[in-house]
């Protein structure tokens, strides 16, 4: 028996229409976890099945309707995922290479890589919070826990594709609202690079939070507010439309459920919001409520977004920015030390046009992967350089730019 797809699968689902088949690893997440000394391969095994028998996302494949829907086909299977050991230095690379097919085969596989269990799983299974599960309940059931079945994406993906979902139906209208008043798209002679960004602000994730509690914000909020007003200075326009990632985990039901929750949000953002010029705390609290006031809207039907982009085909196509941070009294060691700025040409073809990882374990860092026409290395850098600065203003003794 087959079931729907939640609105988040689904979402995944239609991005990977978008691209060539061999590009579909694009798709794989990929997590490193360390394995406790002595550790047996058998345990690690055992471990692994029991892993797949909690989460049914993770013995879930998909099968295509006649109307072209992926369905949840939920199976038994929970051997075969654990790859066995590879010790070879080019294993983990392989691995995140490697396309996993969902429609024939489970969406996950495990490869032990000297004393780490290399986690290779499709998007379409979990995003980077259901991945913080999975790590820990991989841990409880090596340490002998008997971890009983948990609630799953078909009991969500039945509540939300009920026709008369009323926020489904609201965030229908955010999605129309926004894109009709969104800047019009700009016109570019030249074609544009792909590229890749890491910026290493330096700053320790409990120092972060500690600014953003200073300036009344979320540390999301905050940095929503830095990402803005440094493109404000870098492309000379005052209003911007963002796309935020929403990972939809704000109530008991949905916070430890395993599966592809996000979605992204449209928001606009103008220069009378974030104000550049003024200290940074001064406007935090007013972008935190403008970037709250769209996340309430983060789950939403794909097609439904897809109908309203393309009744708006001049509209920007917008800068993307999903914060991945770990939340306060979230243990760290490290340091502040002085940032760095590295621009590569970037891998990966598909995506947003203007994406910003604000990715914090712990220390603060920005991933950007940029294929914007009109961008090139020195605007990125000139970018990365803006975020520098409005992070130093904030805190002086909390970054301080590398030579």
């Amino acid at each position: 028996m087959t079931y729907p797809a939640t609105v988040g699968q689904l979402s995944v689902w239609r991005d990977l229409e978008k691209i060539p088949r061999e590009r579909h690893w694009e798709a794989n997440l990929q997590f490193v976890w360390d394995l406790p000394e002595g550790t047996t391969d058998e345990q690690v095994r055992a471990a692994i099945e029991g892993l797949a028998a909690r989460h049914g996302s993770l013995r879930t494949r998909y099968v295509v309707d006649d109307q072209g829907l992926p369905r949840q086909w939920i199976t038994d299977e929970t051997g075969q995922i654990c790859q066995g050991r590879d010790d070879r230095p080019e294993a983990q690379e392989r691995e995140q290479r490697q396309v996993i097919d969902v429609t024939e085969h489970l969406p996950w596989r495990a490869l032990i890589v000297r004393n780490q269990l290399v986690v290779t799983i499709h998007h379409m299974a979990a995003d980077g919070v259901a991945a913080l599960i999975m790590r820990e309940d991989f841990l409880r059931l090596l340490a002998g826990e008997d971890l009983p079945p948990a609630r799953g994406p078909l009991e969500l993906a039945l509540e939300q594709q009920s026709r008369d979902n009323p926020r489904l139906r609201n965030a229908e209208r955010h999605w129309r609202r926004t894109l009709a008043a969104a800047p019009r798209a700009g016109e570019h002679e030249r074609d544009s690079e792909r590229l890749g960004a890491m910026l290493r602000t330096g700053i320790p994730m409990p120092q972060a939070h500690e600014l953003a509690a200073a300036a009344g914000a979320s540390l999301s909020s905050v940095l929503l507010a830095v990402y803005h007003r440094a493109l404000c200075a870098v492309t000379g326009e005052t209003v911007h439309l963002l796309y935020s990632m929403s990972n939809n985990r704000y109530d008991d039901e949905q916070a430890g459920i395993v599966t592809s929750l996000n979605q992204w949000v449209p928001l606009l953002l103008d220069a009378g919001t974030s104000n550049p010029g003024a200290p940074l705390a001064t406007v935090a609290e007013k972008v935190h409520w403008r970037h709250f006031s769209a996340l309430k809207h983060g789950v939403y039907s794909p097609d439904a977004a897809a109908a309203a982009r393309a009744e708006q085909p001049g509209a920007d196509a917008g800068y993307h920015y999903n914060p991945m941070l770990t939340p306060p009294g979230f243990p760290s060691g490290d340091r502040p030390v002085p940032s760095t700025v590295e621009v590569y040409p970037s891998p990966r073809a598909s995506g947003p046009g203007f994406y910003v990882i604000a990715r914090g374990l712990t220390s603060l860092e920005f991933e950007l992967r940029v294929s914007r026409p009109g961008w090139d290395g020195s605007r990125v850098r000139a970018f990365a350089d803006h975020v520098l600065g409005e992070l130093h203003a904030l805190s002086p003794a909390a970054t301080a730019r590398s030579s």
